[in-house]
């Protein structure tokens, strides 16, 4: 089994506690239950999240759907959310053909 990896930073100034996520590896349907636990988590009292991807391996849509979910989620909460994803020329080409909007580097 190809595996992700995560880790997370919690900081707090005074505007709050902020939470970046940062996921590399597989991010692809045979990871999808324990990316969405992951994040399910990572359900602190903070009031900025960062979920930022690199050194990623695979992507499809399973991972898109969990971050697009959890995006979802965090903003009913009143929390702002940044999505970042910096990818390798052939799944950035991928998901920008697809019409993904996510920034991506």
């Amino acid at each position: 089994m190809q595996n992700f990896t995560f880790k997370s930073d919690l900081t707090e100034d005074s505007n709050g506690k902020k939470m970046k996520i940062t996921f590399s590896g597989y991010l692809t349907l045979q990871n999808a239950k324990e990316i969405k636990s992951t994040l399910q988590c990572q359900q602190a009292e903070v009031k900025d999240v960062e979920i930022m991807a690199k050194d990623v391996s695979g992507i499809d849509v399973s991972f898109l759907q969990i971050v697009e979910s959890y995006r979802k989620s965090i903003q009913d909460e009143g929390k702002n959310l940044r999505i970042m994803m910096d990818l390798p020329y052939d799944l950035k080409t991928l998901l920008a053909n697809a019409g993904i909007a996510y920034p991506i580097k």
